[in-house]
Formats: structure tokens, C-alpha cells, sequence
């Protein structure tokens, strides 16, 4: 038995191992990490060096996963080099046009593609690989790697067992932490009652589009000042969830009041790990009715942290695709849906990266063009708008992607100038804010 077990963990058509995937691995299969970094100095055969590095640097290269919605074990791909393309021929003025522009590209989709536009990098990569830590790894390591240094560590996965261990090591630190995450959980429930207008969707994912602003160092440095004086205490991340909901709700957009905030879970695993890379972060709704201060929202996210929220939810999925896998149930996409309906209130998910020291190397370019790193992450349905904010050289990037269909194009951009340009004017709007 132990013998079989053994020779099942490897394909008979490689010498390396099958990849059992995380439940999370098999809910982002299908969904794209599209990012892109720039401008800087770029050398597509440093890259393709680095990617061949990365993949030689483990019989279980993490970047080299295949993902696969429909089945649980995975295998690696090889020759990974083969995926860098140069396109010298697109846009670069715009990043959110650009995301756009790499996202409805014609022809097949690997696991994972690099693409060099002009001096602005761009990875195109299945979610079933890792999340936006891989992503962000991904940009800094492809855009200069020139003494190898970097490329291994984009093999390292998380260990098998990451959840479970970060379970325990969590709640026997804090035992009374389990009581707080019912706790919590309950109160950020939606009411089983609640219905309102619902609208139908043709074909949304066809409509898939990014829009992306920068915020500069002056205006970042005034929004810091202003928090530390009226906002004692809020981070940047709960700034930044209650600038982007103000800021579509003065474009007159019904935004629900429940907002997905994501989380890594890396926080609950030893700090040898938190390297490592996978699906380990969590987007867990949290009930933000509109005059829901930065203050208030800080303090709900360091409730959240201290209980578990993020790491229990993980586990949870753990036992729930154990059982759903005993019953032979087979995972299906909403994608496949021709006509999707949704509720008629848009839902926001928001994801600050913060500031990325990974990308201090890289030799930016000097010609008044900001560097930056914009990010699309796929919205789970038409009513869902992800928002990827990044912190690079000072300056602040917000990247909104959604479905134009629902919400259109113009609206999402005209929240972005406001929240951008004027954020201090959203901010002493709210409710207590001065």
C-alpha cells in the first residue's frame, strides 16, 4: 500500500513528482494574475535565463504547475523559457489599457507568460500557480535577475501541510482566539433575508477590463499626514478601502456594504515559510456600511488577524473539498454560464500590496515616467470589481478590474482621478472624519 502510494506521487512520463492541489489551488485554476512592472532597463534573455534557473531549482518547481480545475493532482511543465514574448507594438501609456489589451490577446493561454512590452514587464499567469506574492516575485525577479539570485526562490512551495500547521500553531498560541472567529464570522454574516434588484449578464467575461491610476509621492505624503492627525491608528490598506468605496459612491454607484478584504495567511505560519509560495491568502466580506470610519476599519481587520478568520477559512475549504471529493463532485465554473444573474449592487474586494521593497534593484528608467507595478485580479462574477493597490519609489498605483457591462468604464475611471487626485476631500466626507 505505502509502496503504491510512493509511485503514484510520480508521473511515469517524468522524473518529477505530481502536485497534489490545495483546495484554494483548485478555485483560482481558472482565473488569471495578470501584472505588470515598469518603466525599466529589460533584457528578455536575462529572463528567459531566470525562468530556466527557476525551474532547474527543484524536482517541484512552483512556477511550473499546470493547474487544473477539474482534477486535484497536477504536474509541472518544462522548458519554461519558451514563455517569454517580446510585444514591442502595444501601448504602454496607460497601464490599465495595457493589463486589458495583455488579457484579451488572441490565441491559447499556458500556465504562465512573460511578455516584454517596450521597457514595462508583464506576467499573464494562472492563479492555480500562487497568488499575488508569486506575482509580485514574479515581476521583480524577470525584470532583473542578473546574478540568479532571485530566480530559485520562485520554487519554493509552501510545504503540504501549511494550513494544518498554521492552524495549530495559531489557536494553541491563542486559544480563545477560536471563540472570537465565531464570534466575528456571525456578526459580518449577511442577513438570510436580504434581496433586492437583480440584473442579467450576457457573456461577461467577454467585457473583463482593468483601469489603473497613480497617486504621487506628494499626495501619498499628504494622506499620511492627514491619517496621523485625524486618523490615529489606520493603516494604509483601511484607507484604502474607505477611499474606493467613497469614491464610487460620490460617481453615484450602488456599492454593497459588505466589502472582501484580502489577507495573506502567511502571517500564522513560522517565518521560515513566509517565502514560500501557493494560495495561502483569503478574501474574507466584512460588513462596511457607508460612514464606516478608516479608524473602525482598521480595528475590524486587527479583529480579524487575532482571530484566525484568514486561516480558519482555509481549513474549512480543506475538509469541504475532502468531502466533496469522497462523493466523486466535479467543481463547475460560472465562466461557462452564457447569462449570469447578480444582485444590482457592486461588490468591491480590495487587496493593498503595500510597499514592495522587492523591486528596489531594478534600474528604473529617468524620464519622468513613474515606476509602478499594476496588477488585475479577476473579479469572481459581473457585480465584482477587485481593486490591487502597490506602493513603489513613494507613489501609489490603484488598479480597479471589473465587468464593463455592469459598471462602465467611465465611472470606475472618474472614481480613480478622485481617489488619486483628491483623496483628503473623500476622506473629510466621512462620517467623523474632519
Amino acid at each position: 500500500m505505502l509502496f503504491s502510494r510512493l509511485l503514484g506521487r510520480f508521473d511515469s512520463d517524468s522524473s518529477r513528482p505530481v502536485y497534489r492541489a490545495t483546495a484554494m489551488d483548485r478555485v483560482f485554476a481558472d482565473s488569471r494574475i495578470i501584472a505588470v512592472t515598469g518603466p525599466s532597463e529589460l533584457d528578455p534573455e536575462g529572463t528567459r535565463r531566470a525562468l530556466t534557473v527557476a525551474e532547474n531549482a527543484s524536482s517541484s518547481p512552483r512556477l511550473a504547475l499546470e493547474p487544473r480545475r477539474d482534477n486535484s493532482t497536477w504536474t509541472y511543465r518544462t522548458g519554461l523559457h519558451q514563455d517569454v514574448a517580446v510585444m514591442n507594438d502595444v501601448d504602454t501609456e496607460d497601464l490599465g489599457r495595457l493589463l486589458t489589451h495583455i488579457r484579451h490577446r488572441p490565441g491559447p493561454r499556458n500556465p504562465l507568460h512573460v511578455l516584454v512590452c517596450g521597457d514595462y514587464l508583464a506576467i499573464d499567469l494562472s492563479h492555480g500557480i500562487g497568488d499575488g506574492q508569486m506575482g509580485v516575485q514574479m515581476l521583480a525577479t524577470f525584470s532583473s535577475d542578473p546574478d540568479d539570485s532571485r530566480a530559485p526562490s520562485l520554487a519554493t512551495a509552501l510545504p503540504s501541510n501549511a494550513t494544518w500547521q498554521a492552524l495549530q500553531r495559531h489557536y494553541r498560541a491563542h486559544p480563545g482566539a477560536l471563540r472570537q472567529f465565531w464570534h466575528l464570522r456571525s456578526k459580518h454574516k449577511r442577513s438570510p433575508g436580504a434581496t433586492g434588484a437583480r440584473r442579467r449578464i450576457e457573456n461577461w467575461e467577454s467585457a473583463k477590463v482593468s483601469s489603473s491610476r497613480y497617486m504621487s509621492p506628494h499626495t501619498v505624503g499628504e494622506l499620511r499626514t492627514w491619517a496621523k492627525t485625524h486618523a490615529t491608528g489606520a493603516t494604509a490598506a483601511s484607507l484604502s478601502v474607505a477611499l474606493w468605496a467613497a469614491a464610487l459612491r460620490a460617481e453615484n454607484v450602488d456599492v454593497d456594504d459588505r466589502i472582501m478584504v484580502l489577507f495573506n495567511s502567511r502571517r500564522y505560519l513560522d517565518p521560515k515559510h513566509l517565502g514560500a509560495h501557493g494560495n495561502f491568502a483569503v478574501g474574507i466580506p466584512l460588513h462596511f456600511p457607508v460612514d464606516t470610519t478608516p479608524m473602525a476599519i482598521t480595528d475590524t481587520m486587527r479583529q480579524v488577524i487575532d482571530s484566525g478568520w484568514p486561516i480558519a477559512i482555509l481549513g474549512m475549504s480543506e475538509l469541504k473539498a475532502a468531502v466533496t471529493s469522497r462523493r466523486g463532485h466535479t467543481p463547475t465554473s460560472e465562466a461557462t454560464q452564457p447569462i449570469t444573474e447578480v444582485p444590482d449592487r457592486l461588490r468591491l474586494a480590495v487587496s493593498d500590496l503595500g510597499r514592495l521593497p522587492m523591486l528596489d534593484h531594478l534600474d528604473w528608467c529617468d524620464d519622468g515616467r513613474p515606476p509602478q507595478l499594476a496588477a488585475s485580479l479577476d473579479p469572481d462574477g459581473p457585480d465584482g470589481v477587485t481593486m490591487l493597490i502597490s506602493e513603489v519609489a513613494g507613489g501609489r498605483t490603484y488598479t480597479a478590474s471589473y465587468c464593463s457591462k455592469f459598471v462602465d468604464e467611465a465611472t470606475v475611471e472618474s472614481a480613480l482621478r478622485r481617489l488619486c487626485d483628491d483623496p483628503l476631500s473623500l476622506l473629510q466626507n466621512l462620517h467623523g472624519a474632519p
